[in-house]
């Protein structure tokens, strides 16, 4: 038994999550020494069971994007930042993924101690200093275990015809649906509207094409569907959170 920490951490939890969130005896004691002043810390799924406490209700709090659906809907009272790699309450911090158990320990010895300390042990330990955001490892769902079989068509138009011009006049004529009736039933289908679904299907080409391929961005940027580079290159930075060319240097794989 742990007698009057400081700081408790709640790591990544494997596995079946209810098992866990219906620990009442744990929930009861995390809650306990949250009101004792204890600085809570928790990291991907763990923060679900800090979040189960109810210490985060009407607080913002971040998680692993691949879970942020999941947690959106166990805790609706929580404000979840899936692009922050860590949100610091002051007496609760919760951080991304698995690895994001790093950029946390870093943090806290930052917070706790001093910059120096953080950066001597960031370098004695080859750990890049802490990350901002998840943006960059983030990829987006695209929903296609719907049954609306004209909005599968439309999908696979998009993806068949990325590099050529879309409108949602295109996509509803290709399916014989008004725009207005077209446009309702995609965002139900996937959750995203038509054009909120090219983007993303014109930034996933990109992505891919920057990690495994040696066209120019030029290139890239008209094979992903845009013609003025410029303004892909804001875009592609604002979803991202970098730039082309620093997208390039992380994730290249060839």
């Amino acid at each position: 038994e742990c007698y009057d920490p400081d700081i408790i951490f709640i790591p990544v939890i494997y596995g079946d999550l209810s098992s866990v969130l219906g620990n009442t005896g744990l929930v009861e004691w995390l809650q306990n020494q949250h009101q004792k002043g204890v600085i809570i810390c928790a990291v991907c799924a763990g923060v679900f069971l800090a979040a189960q406490t109810g210490i985060l209700n009407n607080k913002s709090a971040t998680t692993h994007w691949l879970l942020a659906d999941e947690f959106k809907t166990r805790f609706p009272r929580v404000k979840l930042k899936k692009e922050k790699m860590i949100v610091d309450h002051g007496d609760i911090i919760t951080a991304g993924g698995v690895t994001a158990y790093m950029d946390l320990a870093l943090y806290i010895v930052k917070r706790f101690g001093s910059d120096t300390l953080a950066s001597t042990l960031s370098k004695t330990f080859l750990i890049d200093p802490v990350r901002q955001s998840q943006a960059p490892y983030t990829s987006f769902k695209f929903n296609t275990t719907h049954r609306d079989k004209d909005i599968l068509i439309a999908q696979a138009f998009m993806e068949e015809h990325l590099a050529n011009p879309l409108s949602v006049d295109t996509l509803a004529d290709k399916v014989n649906l008004g725009q207005r009736t077209f446009a309702r039933r995609f965002k139900k289908a996937t959750g995203n509207t038509p054009l909120e679904y090219l983007q993303h299907l014109r930034i996933s080409k990109a992505k891919s094409l920057l990690e495994t391929d040696t066209k120019t961005v030029d290139q890239i940027t008209r094979a992903a569907g845009y013609e003025d580079t410029s303004s892909f290159r804001r875009l592609f930075k604002r979803i991202t959170g970098l730039s082309p060319t620093a997208y390039r240097k992380k994730f290249k794989i060839i």
